[in-house]
């Protein structure tokens, strides 16, 4: 009756089930360790017991996003929270304050960051299928977007490979793409689509 509740849930809200697929995921290929670069070009792994004192440094453009737990980002004026629901993008280099506002040694933040490769967006910003809403030229160089289902699909896969490492040289890039496919066909879009124009 268990698996069942459970299977019917999972079909009910795909996201949800994801999200803990994702977080499971990391918790495994990250250990007790709190940050592993892994074999995929680009993607690390995180991991916090605890919430942490605001710290100074620098994003470079990339998504990153919190299987479980939650992260605040201070970039000047502007606030964000980021959490299993949002990933965050930024699209070019940017000073800000950042801290783990929700962690435990039971429910730890688990976080995925892929560095965001602006030759690729540039080739897919150039097929003429993809249409991208402009963005204000005075809106923050940084946004929330929503992990849905077919994102967090594909976050799930680029692990995977972790695990199939001959697969990596073959299908990590082409992964990837499809998570970045997958931010510029949503309502974030505008944003790489802005900056990676402007330079």
């Amino acid at each position: 009756m268990k698996n069942r509740t459970q299977f019917m849930m999972s079909k009910s809200d795909p996201a949800s089930s994801l999200r803990a697929e994702l977080a499971s995921k990391i918790a495994s290929l990250i250990g007790n360790e709190e940050n592993r670069i892994t074999e995929i070009p680009g993607v690390s792994l995180h991991r916090r017991n605890a919430p942490t004192p605001p710290c100074r440094t620098t994003y470079h453009p990339g998504i990153i996003v919190v299987a479980q737990g939650c992260k605040h980002v201070n970039l000047g004026k502007s606030s964000f929270i980021y959490d299993a629901a949002h990933y965050l993008l930024t699209a070019v280099d940017l000073p800000i304050v950042s801290w783990v506002a929700e962690a435990t040694q039971e429910i730890p933040c688990l976080v995925l960051s892929l560095k965001l490769d602006i030759s690729m967006v540039r080739d897919l910003l150039s097929r003429e299928e993809i249409h991208v809403a402009g963005a204000s030229s005075d809106s923050p160089a940084m946004s929330i977007g929503v992990t849905t289902p077919e994102f967090l699909g594909a976050c799930c896969r680029l692990l995977d490979l972790l695990n199939r490492p001959e697969d990596i040289p073959f299908l990590s890039g082409l992964i990837q793409r499809e998570i970045v496919y997958r931010i510029l066909r949503g309502p974030e879009g505008a944003r790489p689509a802005r900056d990676c124009n402007s330079r």
